[in-house]
Parts: structure tokens; sequence; C-alpha cells
């Protein structure tokens, strides 16, 4: 069994977020996320988990879409701000 840590694709840039950012990715990363996906495809991934950060859901979800998998959010999984 292998392990994959995966992290978000590249966000929106906030410059002066108020509080903790939680942007949603841009275009290139939206293009990152699907890419992910193609290249996971054959690679027998079994469990998605993310965390309940928008550019981390966004990231995932291409990645379930094509995979067939259900994406578990993870309630306290997320980098420190």
């Amino acid at each position: 069994m292998e392990l994959l840590l995966i992290r978000h694709a590249l966000p929106v840039r906030i410059e002066d977020a108020d509080g903790a950012a939680d942007p949603p990715l841009a275009d290139l990363g939206r293009d990152q996320s699907e890419a992910l996906a193609k290249a996971l495809a054959d690679e027998g991934v079994v469990g998605l988990l993310t965390s309940p950060l928008r550019r981390a859901l966004q990231t995932a979800e291409p990645v379930a879409r094509l995979l067939g998998l259900d994406a578990v959010v993870v309630d306290g999984l997320a980098e420190y701000d």
C-alpha cells in the first residue's frame, strides 16, 4: 500500500485577507487538478481524503469524479494560516 500526499492546486492569490484565506482555484489550478485526476487514473487509488478548505475540495473534485470515489472531508485537516 502507498500513501500519496498531494497539496492543493494553484489557488487565486489574495494579497490582503481578513482572517484565514480560503480562495478558490485559479484557472491554472483547475487545469492542474484535471491533470492530477488523469495522472492518478491508473494508480489504483481506493480512497480520497481532503481538508474542508475550498482549494482542497476543488482539487479533489475532478479526482473523485474520474476515479468514481467519494472525497471524504476531514475537519481539522488544514494548513496553518
